[in-house]
């Protein structure tokens, strides 16, 4: 019998929970979104999936995930913005991830933890446009599963016109926020290379 991998297992949890939340304006986002608009699938090497989901459903999203499933939510992480669930599997752990964005009834949605983790400034929150994202369109690969309306265009959005070209996170590229904008900076062959053996000598 094959061994079970992350990547099976991240699928069952983006199944599984677009489920459970069926009823509510649940999608993904970040590297899920990125993942199935590029590979029609999750992303060979995440840990992860990514979900936003607006922040006053945040009560149902929560005992929903709790009462339904055998997760449990990471004590060591979250705010007000962000819940991570865990789901140890097979002796694997993955994460289920929930970023709760404002609607201030303008065009645009406000994500306040973002790759700069929770931010207290408006400055450096992210406003998303909602032309994006709403209305909200069914996977035809995965059942239950919800995505931003125009998914080329959040990506490009998100991570700049090279979004088809997979780089590795932290390593290969950065991200900043100007004007409430996520920025791709991609890293010198030296910064990586430094990036790297940093991470090495860490291990």
């Amino acid at each position: 019998m094959a061994k079970t991998n992350a990547q099976e297992i991240n699928l069952e949890n983006l199944i599984l929970v677009s489920k459970i939340l069926n009823n509510l304006d649940c999608f993904v986002f970040y590297g899920t979104l990125l993942g199935l608009t590029r590979d029609n699938t999750i992303i060979k090497n995440d840990d992860d999936i990514d979900f936003l989901v607006d922040i006053k459903c945040k009560d149902v999203v929560t005992n929903k995930i709790l009462s339904l499933t055998s997760f449990k939510i990471n004590e060591e992480v979250g705010n007000k913005y962000f819940t991570q669930f865990i789901n140890f599997k097979d002796n694997i752990k993955t994460f289920v991830d929930f970023y709760f964005y404002i609607d201030e009834n303008k065009d645009y949605i406000i994500e306040k933890h973002n790759w700069l983790s929770f931010v207290t400034s408006d400055v450096h929150s992210l406003h998303i446009p909602k032309r994006f994202i709403f209305p909200l369109k069914k996977s035809i690969k995965f059942d239950f599963v919800k995505l931003p309306n125009k998914q080329q265009e959040l990506c490009d959005f998100l991570y700049g016109s090279s979004w088809l070209k997979p780089l590795e996170k932290n390593s290969e590229y950065r991200i900043e926020i100007i004007d409430n904008k996520p920025k791709l900076i991609k890293r010198s062959i030296v910064g990586r290379l430094n990036r790297k053996i940093k991470k090495l000598f860490n291990n």
